[in-house]
């Protein structure tokens, strides 16, 4: 299922077409990496354990004049006109938060700057060992990383089920069930190395026009990095990829957390 779709529209005083993405780009108008095996991680001990809500948004500041009200005003009808879609993604099933030996909480320290943070997510998200490693440990440990989607007009149900709703959409990251046990099977490892981080140049034209998300930790950014591809007996292969990270203010966390995972493509 694909938890979002995009549209223009018109904003701002400048009239600026802008795309928005169901999950995160909503642009009114995003590159340092971990090689595998060192991922920047908080150790629990070696058992796992579901996280509670601890923090929200921090509210912005100074987000009330007549032109920013507009925009608001323009992106949740835009927003509210998928109705349609937004049931599908309010009836997904989402996995406990839960972090474990094998998929760890982030390190607070790395929440503290954007870039740093998508380098420690996107290398957690794609260092897979896929015999030893679970698909449904890894999706529970990306909810635990989850910012909720406070863009105007998203339904409040919606809003911590969109990054879920990406990962387990095409195309995706994550694979699915099936190719999961088959990479299991032939005992495939993936890899990632060389990740970096720019802002999304959308989202960069959407804020000079003057325009602010309500969460001030907000932001769009473009990551590519090196996928490397194992398995035993075959000759390791290393493919490009690319995403377009959503993230803003965590909810199971201080800092940074992953609001959506977007056009990811590979090789």
């Amino acid at each position: 299922m694909r938890s979002r779709s995009t549209r223009g529209w018109l904003i701002g005083g400048g009239g600026l077409v802008i795309v928005a993405v169901l999950a995160i780009i909503f642009v009114l108008g995003a590159r340092g990496g971990n090689e595998k095996g060192t991922r920047a991680i908080a150790n629990n001990g070696g058992t796992s354990h579901t996280l509670t809500p601890r923090y929200s948004a921090p509210p912005g500041e100074g987000h009330t004049s007549a032109q920013q009200l507009a925009d608001n005003a323009k992106i949740a009808e835009a927003n509210q006109a998928n109705g349609a879609e937004w049931i599908q993604v309010e009836a997904l099933k989402l996995p406990p938060p839960t972090v474990s030996a094998n998929f760890p909480a982030i390190l607070n320290t790395l929440r503290q700057g954007s870039d740093t943070y998508a380098t420690a997510f996107v290398n957690e998200l794609l260092d897979i060992n896929f015999a030893k490693d679970t698909r449904s440990a890894l999706l529970s440990w990306a909810q635990s990383e989850l910012a909720p989607d406070s863009m105007p007009g998203t339904p409040s149900l919606a809003s911590t089920r969109v990054l879920y709703g990406d990962l387990v959409g095409e195309p995706s990251p994550i694979p699915t069930a099936s190719t999961w046990s088959m990479n299991a099977k032939h005992r495939v490892v993936w890899s990632v190395s060389d990740v970096s981080e720019s802002v999304n140049p959308e989202w960069s034209s959407a804020l000079a026009t003057g325009w602010q998300p309500s969460d001030p930790l907000m932001v769009a950014l473009d990551v590519t990095g090196t996928l490397t591809i194992s398995q035993a007996s075959h000759q390791a292969v290393s493919k490009p990829f690319s995403l377009e990270l959503g993230l803003a203010s965590a909810e199971y966390h201080h800092g940074y957390g992953a609001m959506s995972v977007d056009n990811w493509t590979e090789g």
